[in-house]
């Protein structure tokens, strides 16, 4: 059976910095419902290319619950989007940024007087590979699926370290060497668990999300890194 198909136009709710971005408290989009979430996100990048990162970052309520991109959207529905909830600046868990990574912020974000031990790993571009000299390294995403997959890997560490506090941050563009390309964190109130997760948070995001570099030697040469396979999920 076939859904009926209505155009309508979108009312779709904005909150804080997202709203100061906006100046405005609510965005009006015509679109033909039902739709999806997902889909809903990409209207709004195409609609307001400029907010791009904030949009990738934020997320979506529907009736007052977060829901999951593949939730679909009909016409009685109340829609929100919901901008990184905490205290002062704070910064999604998740990102990807074309702008340099600082590890301080990543120690602030995860800051909390429950967490007894926080492991942080940054990962940054090596001057020498295989003995061929690094000039720069140029990173690629497909920036809306590498963030999905970045939450779904955090939910599902969260499920097995249900009082871990985890933080994802890659850079792309081009970086030069000892530049910070990534950071993985994570924070708990045990240092055995923020260990454990902390590994499993990077190898999963090196396996898992589509990111690729492209590395130029001193030589003249310049090569694609693909990721690391992933194992089927």
């Amino acid at each position: 059976m076939s859904l009926e198909v209505m155009a309508v136009t979108i009312h779709v709710r904005i909150f804080a910095g997202l709203a100061e971005a906006f100046q405005q408290s609510k965005l009006s989009l015509p679109k033909d419902l039902p739709m999806t979430v997902q889909e809903l996100r990409k209207l709004l990048i195409d609609e307001y290319p400029a907010q791009k990162a904030a949009l990738t970052s934020a997320l979506i309520a529907v009736n007052q619950t977060y829901v999951p991109d593949e939730t679909q959207i009909d016409i009685q529905d109340e829609v929100a989007l919901i901008p990184p909830v905490g205290g002062g600046d704070s910064l999604p868990t998740c990102m990807i940024s074309d702008a340099a990574l600082s590890v301080d912020a990543a120690m602030q974000q995860l800051e909390s007087v429950y967490h007894g031990g926080t492991v942080v790993f940054c990962g940054t571009v090596r001057e020498f590979t295989k003995q061929r000299q690094t000039l720069k390294l140029t990173y690629e995403a497909y920036t809306d699926m590498a963030l999905q997959q970045m939450r779904r890997i955090e939910d599902e560490i969260k499920a097995e370290y249900p009082r871990t506090s985890l933080l994802q941050w890659h850079r792309v563009g081009t970086l030069a060497p000892s530049e910070i390309a990534v950071i993985c964190a994570a924070a708990s109130p045990h240092r055995d668990d923020s260990f454990a997760a902390a590994r499993i948070l990077i190898e999963r995001l090196k396996k898992e999300v589509p990111i690729w570099k492209k590395e130029f030697y001193a030589d003249g040469d310049a090569t694609w890194q693909p990721n690391e396979p992933a194992d089927p999920v």
